[in-house]
């Protein structure tokens, strides 16, 4: 009886199968963009979560977050890169040095405004980031936004508005003015992150790292950290470093008004890890204004979606 053997042909090679595994799974660098920085609004939202574990003063958790940033943010950058650290510093130019410092600055008048104003001034304030992204973007590039998304970026800061109604706390001119640099800042670090796609940003943050370490190593005294401390420091800088690369890379492939909108939903999501870690129940005014922010987002990346 003769035996049949399968034609070699019909075999699938490895790279035959990856190719269809790879074809099957890819989708568009706009949704690829979308994912991206809602995972990145995702990931910030659990910051909370360290900054109410941790014991140690501002200048010490910059020092240790920074520091293990930047392991993980250059790991990042050694895997990703075909020509090598050198290359890749010579390739910043200077909007990667910019943003370094522009990332820095943001960062440090971040921490300082809740020194001086409320919790509630500074998120309502960093909610008007969007806003000062799509003027940014227009001037710079020409970029201009959809109607949806203004209308949902404005939806978005009502619904921050309505969550902070009931907050209480001390404000201050000089609290106020930090929080708007803060928010400043930001949207200029994402109109930057959409310009010039082809600079190694993740390397500038890397160099923002840098200055943190230095200023919390001078302002601080950071190695009598407890270890309980530097465990969640470790998890902090990492935590940090992945949405850092998430953000940056989604950036690249969406528009910046709509990637500044989608990082609008880290301020719903805050509240809700605090309630299942901590079993911190939010207020009604928090649900109500939680909806709004995420309720805008979703409409405007379906609507957004059905025009491409």
């Amino acid at each position: 009886m003769a035996v049949h053997s399968r034609p070699a042909n019909n075999r699938l090679t490895f790279n035959q199968l990856k190719d269809r595994l790879t074809n099957l799974i890819t989708v568009s660098p706009y949704k690829t963009g979308i994912i991206l920085v809602s995972i990145s609004a995702v990931v910030w939202s659990t910051v909370g979560l360290f900054a109410k574990g941790i014991d140690a003063d501002v200048w010490t958790i910059l020092f240790w977050r920074g520091i293990f940033s930047i392991l993980a943010l250059g790991a990042y950058v050694t895997i990703r890169s075909e020509k090598g650290l050198s290359h890749e510093f010579a390739n910043l130019g200077w909007p990667g040095w910019i943003s370094a410092l522009v990332g820095a600055a943001a960062t440090v008048c971040f921490i300082s405004a809740f020194k001086y104003t409320s919790i509630a001034n500074v998120s309502i304030i960093y909610a008007i980031s969007p806003f000062i992204v799509a003027i940014l973007a227009w001037a710079l590039m020409r970029e201009r936004s959809t109607t949806s998304t203004m209308i949902a970026t404005t939806i978005a800061l009502a619904g921050v508005v309505i969550m902070v109604g009931g907050s209480s706390g001390s404000t201050s001119l000089i609290g106020d003015f930090l929080a708007i640099c803060m928010a400043i800042g930001m949207a200029i670090l994402v109109v930057i992150f959409r310009m010039y796609p082809a600079r190694p940003m993740v390397l500038s943050t890397i160099v923002s790292a840098v200055i943190h370490v230095l200023l919390g190593f001078m302002l601080s005294s950071p190695f009598s950290v407890s270890t309980a401390d530097l465990v969640l420091l470790v998890g902090f800088g990492v935590v940090f470093a992945a949405a850092t690369i998430l953000m940056i890379e989604g950036t690249r492939l969406i528009p910046a008004s709509r990637s500044a909108l989608i990082s609008t939903a880290e301020a719903p999501l805050g509240p809700v890890w605090a309630w299942l870690v901590f079993a911190s129940i939010p207020s009604l005014e928090t649900w109500i204004g939680g909806t709004l922010v995420l309720g805008a987002v979703l409409w405007n990346v379906l609507r957004e979606q059905q025009s491409k």
